[in-house]
């Protein structure tokens, strides 16, 4: 009876990932697909630039405020 059932259950694996391997190629393969990969995709290529972009200004903003600090510490220091 175990051996019945641990074939009978080996058969079913089997079957459902050859069935699985099927659809998940055909959904791979499909171009509802494609263009949904496409899509993330520039998605994420658009938010790394807005990263960047972002990053970079706010590098040069710190630089700004850096000079600023120095230029008010030389003039205070001058001032004594």
């Amino acid at each position: 009876m175990l051996s019945k059932c641990l074939k009978s259950c080996k058969f079913i694996c089997f079957t459902c990932g050859a069935v699985t391997a099927i659809i998940g190629s055909r959904v791979l393969k499909s171009e509802k697909t494609r263009k949904a990969c496409v899509q993330g995709l520039a998605k994420g290529m658009k938010l790394k630039h807005d990263a960047q972009v972002t990053l970079q200004n706010m590098k040069e903003e710190a630089q700004d405020i850096f000079c600023d600090a120095m230029q008010e510490a030389d003039i205070e220091e001058d001032a004594e």
